[in-house]
């Protein structure tokens, strides 16, 4: 990882995790994605797509915004939980008080509180259904969004999710990047 010029808080982060060599789909993707790129990442399930937007995200939140700044899509309550917990794994090594990572997921009642993390946090990671409907309800603000992560986009892009997916990526302000990352694309 030291090849790819990380920064030191991320190299560090991924150290103690006990990453020590990119993927393949690693060190192809993750040069592009830092420089703002738009990408389509294909490659197989297990090979490291989810800390490619991981490591883009964390490095390009800026931690004295605390506005939402990354939204993260997946089809499902797993994927999003795995995206969020390989975001917090990227941002580990950052000074306190770090980047804020939420998620926010259908099938379980909305906390009392949602409002005031959608406020507090730098990246939020859900599913389609609850991401819009904190989207339309102005509890998510999508202003600050730069980086638009579409996590299974296969999936996100097919019949039951594609209207939803559609729906919040033109909330988001024009200029921001996308990647789209599947197994299967």
């Amino acid at each position: 990882f030291e090849g790819l010029l990380l920064p030191p808080h991320i190299l560090q982060a991924l150290h103690e995790a006990g990453f020590r060599r990119p993927s393949p789909v690693q060190e192809a993707a993750l040069p592009l994605a830092r420089m703002g790129t738009d990408l389509i990442v294909q490659a197989k399930a297990g090979t490291g797509k989810t800390l490619v937007f991981a490591v883009a995200a964390v490095e390009r939140v800026d931690l004295a915004n605390s506005s939402p700044q990354v939204l993260v899509l997946a089809p499902t309550r797993e994927i999003a939980l795995q995206a969020s917990e390989t975001v917090a794994l990227a941002a580990a090594a950052l000074p306190l008080p770090g980047l804020a990572c939420a998620s926010f997921i259908g099938g379980l009642p909305p906390l009392p509180a949602v409002p005031a993390v959608c406020r507090a946090c730098h990246v939020a990671v859900g599913t389609t259904g609850r991401m819009l409907s904190l989207i339309q309800r102005g509890t998510l603000r999508t202003d600050s969004v730069h980086l638009l992560v579409l996590d299974e986009a296969d999936k996100l892009l097919a019949d039951s999710f594609r209207k939803d997916t559609l729906a919040i990526a033109s909330a988001l302000p024009q200029r921001r990047q996308l990647l789209a990352l599947s197994a299967t694309y």
